[in-house]
């Protein structure tokens, strides 16, 4: 989902769409390339997906972090993945990105992408579907585990909060 939203952030859409052409390939969908012609791509011609970042080390790894997004979205969603994405919302699409930029998969897993340091965020509206208990946690997540070494986002705006907690409440 986070790809999808940095698809429009990253002005993809100037250039590229997601609707089929009419020999029924999707573009900018790299049919038949190779597995690592999407990220070359992206890296040598469209500069403009770097975000703004102090160093060419940071940039490089940005970059990578986002093609990685868009890989997902683009070319590892499968189609009935993709029909699901396309009905959220744009305060889902926001708060995937929050969740994203924020780097919650740096310890979270969600759906077999990012890591297992962190309890898998695959299912968390099952088990914790109230959107206030979520925005809480993100505030002060030792509020409920004392030994959580999940950081306090209790200085982003509480607009971003509910972003984030609604993308959490469709992880079922």
């Amino acid at each position: 989902i986070a790809g999808k939203k940095l698809f429009q952030l990253k002005n993809c859409v100037d250039c590229h769409t997601l609707a089929k052409k009419a020999d029924g390939k999707l573009t900018p969908v790299a049919n038949k390339r190779a597995d690592a012609w999407f990220s070359e791509h992206v890296a040598q011609e469209s500069p403009i997906v770097l975000q703004k970042a102090k160093s060419k080390r940071r940039q490089k790894r940005v970059l990578k972090k986002e093609v990685a997004a868009l890989d997902d979205f683009l070319y590892q969603s499968k189609p009935e993945e993709k029909k699901q994405i396309s009905g959220l919302t744009e305060d889902v699409f926001d708060g995937a990105y929050l969740v994203y930029q924020n780097n919650c998969v740096n310890c979270h897993s969600i759906a077999g992408a990012g890591k297992e340091i962190a309890p898998d965020l695959t299912h968390i509206a099952k088990e914790h579907g109230d959107k206030e208990w979520l925005i809480k946690n993100l505030i002060n997540p030792q509020q409920f585990a004392p030994e959580s070494l999940m950081p306090k986002f209790n200085k982003l705006p509480e607009a971003d909060l509910e972003k984030m907690a609604e993308y959490l409440l469709t992880l079922e």
